[in-house]
């Protein structure tokens, strides 16, 4: 710890640990619970140039593993540019008949857009002026031109992997990295929180995004806090003794330093865990709605059985916790998959679409209900965009693409960017459709940045790539 900055973050963690030991969570040992406890008036003098203060903010990603076709999410209407589109997309292309129009200011004179019926749930909301699109965003080291591009020179780290695109997405790093700029932003905003251990809470497993280098991510299923395995069995490994011998092992202090910290870190573990556990039935979220849904593959479901609306649901339930735990600043992160359109890709999108559109509709309602729409900011995310090119039945790995945004607080009813030309051999395609991105993933977090209090220091800390781009060229929140 050689920098004020880890300093800072080092001191940050010391007093969430400590003011967890003093509220009776974890079992830490005196000494170590008064050790910390200093740590955390050091930590009182250590300043950060973040605005915490205000109401309570949650930012909630919503990732799209396999690299989402948006190409059909957002549909030029107007003539000259569907016909661009259709003559690109050939069977792939959305039915004009099929698509509502939608509002848009900042675009070129004489353009029009439109979004299947499939996504009209979310429709809603951005014609309330409660969502909004950003175009054509992607992985940029710097801003770079077409011809840079086919010279080779500032493109970003491989391309069109999908664990590397999705890595890059998440932390602005290939696959590999260590921490994500949710994770980064956890760091800096987890000193506003009573417990902060909750300032980062992944309800679809481990995630870089996540990742910090102080805040440890915090993970939950559709029903809550993940619970250890076997401390709630009849048994472990068919002895009837084995879950009582568990809880005496976790209860002692270890005899070595590796059996000390294992024991620590479980011990707070299921304090944390304890702690949730009480406070979630006290939240009051509306159910999900058995709205019905045709899948692709065949069949149907119902919302409520739907995997991503049940995440969202355990997220709206987190923030009403948070609220009497004295929560000021958190990040979240809930997934669907699915998205590798290589195949069946009309057959799969329309039930795609719909499975997102309700369930980002329903967790929004949730949030108004609630009394915290204007708190809470939603945004999509994806490995990258698609060709424009059909491959026969699909469409292959592409990159820059659209994205959503909603939430109250959110600059509504609009497409935020330039969007590109959807014709083979723009300006914008570097080659069968792929849109040379106009906006950097840091382009698009410094905005939600800004609006979680973090200042222009702090988001250079976050992002630290955004030293290249004009990171006030996007204004959606």
């Amino acid at each position: 710890m050689n920098t004020p900055t880890s300093r800072r973050h080092f001191l940050r963690a010391a007093a969430g640990l400590a003011a967890a030991a003093g509220q009776g969570l974890p079992r830490f040992s005196a000494p170590l619970a008064t050790s910390l406890a200093g740590l955390g008036a050091l930590a009182a003098q250590s300043s950060s140039a973040a605005d915490l203060s205000g109401p309570y903010k949650a930012l909630v990603c919503l990732f799209m593993n396999g690299g989402n076709d948006s190409h059909n999410w957002v549909v030029p209407t107007d003539p000259t540019g569907y016909a661009e589109y259709a003559a690109a997309r050939r069977e792939l292309a959305w039915p004009a008949a099929k698509l509502l129009p939608i509002s848009s200011t900042g675009q070129a004179a004489g353009r029009s857009f439109g979004m299947p019926a499939e996504l009209a749930p979310l429709r809603r909301w951005y014609e309330s002026g409660q969502a909004a699109i950003v175009a054509n965003v992607g992985p940029l080291l710097r801003p770079i031109t077409k011809a840079e591009y086919h010279a080779g020179i500032g493109r970003p780290s491989k391309l069109f992997s999908h664990n590397d695109q999705a890595s890059t997405w998440q932390s602005l790093s290939p696959e590999g990295a260590r921490s994500g700029w949710g994770g980064r932003m956890g760091d800096i905003l987890m000193s506003a929180n009573a417990y902060p251990m909750f300032t980062a809470v992944s309800a679809t497993g481990n995630a870089v995004f996540l990742s910090g280098s102080s805040v440890t991510q915090y993970q939950v299923d559709a029903e809550g806090p993940v619970a250890v395995s076997g401390l709630s069995s009849a048994s472990i490994f068919a002895a009837a003794t084995g879950p009582a011998a568990l809880r005496r092992t976790l209860a002692a202090a270890g005899t070595t330093p590796l059996q000390a910290e294992y024991t620590r870190v479980m011990q707070r573990s299921l304090g944390s865990d304890t702690l949730l556990q009480t406070a979630l039935p006290g939240v009051n979220v509306p159910a999900i709605p058995a709205t019905p849904i045709t899948l692709g593959t065949g069949g149907d479901i119902t919302l409520d059985q739907d995997s991503l609306a049940r995440q969202l649901r355990m997220v709206a339930k987190l923030i009403g916790a948070g609220q009497a735990l004295g929560m000021r600043r958190q990040v979240f992160m809930v997934s669907m998959g699915g998205f590798d359109s290589h195949a069946d890709q009309m057959r799969d999108q329309p039930s795609q679409m719909a499975r997102v559109a309700h369930s980002i509709d329903y967790f929004l309602s949730a949030m108004s209900t609630m009394g915290l729409l204007n708190n809470v900011a939603l945004f999509t995310a994806s490995d990258f965009g698609r060709t424009l090119l059909s491959n026969g039945s699909g469409c292959d790995h592409g990159w820059g693409s659209h994205h959503f945004v909603a939430g109250g607080a959110v600059s509504g009813r609009n497409i935020h960017g330039r969007f590109p030309a959807t014709a083979l051999g723009s300006a914008d395609d570097v080659g069968s459709g792929r849109l040379l991105p106009a906006y950097s993933v840091a382009q698009m977090a410094a905005p939600m940045g800004r609006w979680m209090g973090l200042s222009a220091t702090d988001i250079a800390t976050v992002l630290p790539s955004i030293g290249s781009f004009d990171a006030q060229a996007l204004r959606f929140i």
